[in-house]
């Protein structure tokens, strides 16, 4: 059954395109300078060496080392902007470090020094935390999540029937209609929001390529094992989203810090070093960048670090919610003047066509899936702010001061688009440190 029920969670999360696992043995990695660009945060709040994966014990020698090379080398270049790349889930250790390698020379040579804030997010560790460990939100002793195991699996079980119905009707009608039902409703709502948005100050980059899709797309649309995967999808993914989301809490706080211990126990090695950067570089304009889940994590940084100067804020396929983003990004652009913001999104109908092997399981991006069924959804405002059918029709509401909208980018990528990112997973792939690139230009 052990085995049976990770192989699910696999196919589950594996499948739904928040960033691709990387289904491979541990290797050992070219390290020389990552250290100097990466936080890696574990599931309860250390930092990991990039090396080895060892905890660190020297967490301020090794946050000093990277802002003191940070000013060493501004110090040689003046145009250099420190970049901070917060990654979404479902990341291994190995995939943060591959990206890292591969881009930091390029970031480097565009004037952007890299420091990528990485974090525990496989799909795994995290169901595995929700099934035998998270309790109401917090870690239980061994013993406790041992003998209370079967019942949370129990119950993830039952929901998954329970749902039979529901996710049998959306496999059936609700995502194979595409254009039709309430995403063609969402279309004429969003055409008209979108045609207001630049008369009330927005600066909107739209694609031109609004069609694009064939049969091509489409054959395998029908195919019935997602009849049998959808209710899995509901019922035990909706775990690892919530022990997800417990973990970008963990990227700033340990869990030591709800046991009654000062706050300075309970910062990580990310709280300190954006504690130093106020300190230190409080006259630097940073970068800040986060993809899917990590604008969750990005909301967190700014709301609690009001005095450090962002430049550009960068939410890639967001999948905070409207409201967060409302709750955080226009205060700190009021009180910022020279602050911009971008949110970058697909184009909806490449997020309701997304699939992966052969369509065996549901349709639609991670976003689509946090706002069909792995998220609580309590009114619009609680939507992702990524999908930009929710975006445009959320932007006036959001940022509603009329002042700050002239530095707000609102980005949509176009269908098949020649270099363009069409899937939710892919924004990595591309120059997104670019502001060509945040702007919609993909002939870098």
């Amino acid at each position: 059954m052990a085995h049976i029920k990770y192989l699910l969670i696999m196919a589950i999360f594996a499948l739904s395109g928040c960033e691709s696992m990387q289904h491979k043995d541990k290797v050992d990695v070219d390290v020389d300078g990552l250290s100097y660009h990466q936080l890696y945060i574990d599931s309860t709040g250390d930092l990991l060496d990039p090396g080895n994966r060892k905890v660190r014990g020297d967490e301020e020698i090794y946050i000093n080392n990277i802002v003191d090379n940070f000013s060493k080398k501004k110090s040689q270049n003046s145009d250099l902007k420190m970049t901070i790349f917060i990654h979404g889930g479902l990341n291994s250790f190995e995939h943060a470090n591959d990206r890292l390698k591969r881009v930091k020379d390029s970031m480097l040579a565009d004037n952007k020094y890299p420091v990528f804030i990485s974090w525990r997010s496989g799909a795994f560790s995290n169901y595995s935390d929700h099934l035998f460990s998270i309790r109401r939100g917090e870690k239980e002793n061994w013993f406790v999540g041992g003998i209370t195991s079967p019942f949370v699996f129990s119950e993830d079980a039952l929901r998954s029937l329970a749902r039979i119905p529901a996710s049998t009707y959306n496999v059936l009608f609700g995502q194979n209609s595409m254009r039709l039902s309430h995403y063609d409703e969402e279309e004429r709502y969003s055409d008209t929001a979108s045609k207001q948005l630049e008369k009330l100050g927005f600066i909107v980059h739209d694609s031109p390529y609004d069609t694009g899709h064939d049969v091509g797309d489409f054959w395998s649309v029908w195919n019935p094992v997602k009849l049998v995967t959808a209710p899995f999808v509901d019922g035990l993914g909706t775990g690892a989203w919530n022990s997800m989301l417990r973990r970008t809490d963990l990227v700033l706080r340990r869990n030591d810090g709800f046991n009654g211990k000062p706050e300075v126990e309970s910062d990580t090695a990310v709280t300190k070093f954006f504690k130093k950067v106020s300190s230190d570089l409080n006259n630097e304009e940073l970068i800040l960048i986060g993809h899917s889940m990590g604008t969750i994590i990005a909301n967190n940084i700014i709301a609690r670090f009001q005095e450090i100067k962002f430049k550009e804020i960068v939410y890639m396929a967001a999948a905070c919610s409207i409201k967060d983003v409302e709750l955080v990004v226009p205060p700190y652009m009021k009180k910022n003047d020279n602050t911009k913001f971008y949110s970058l999104s697909l184009n909806p109908y490449s997020e309701m066509a997304e699939n992966s092997y052969f369509d065996f399981v549901p349709r639609g991006s991670l976003l689509m899936w946090i706002d069909d069924t792995l998220g609580t959804i309590n009114s619009f405002q609680d939507k992702t702010a990524g999908f930009w059918f929710n975006m445009v029709r959320g932007a006036s509401e959001a940022f509603k001061d009329p002042s700050i909208r002239n530095r707000v980018h609102l980005t949509q990528f176009g269908i098949k688009e020649d270099g363009a990112p069409q899937k939710h997973g892919e924004f990595g792939n591309y120059n997104f440190w670019s502001e060509r690139f945040w702007q919609g230009d993909v002939s870098l």
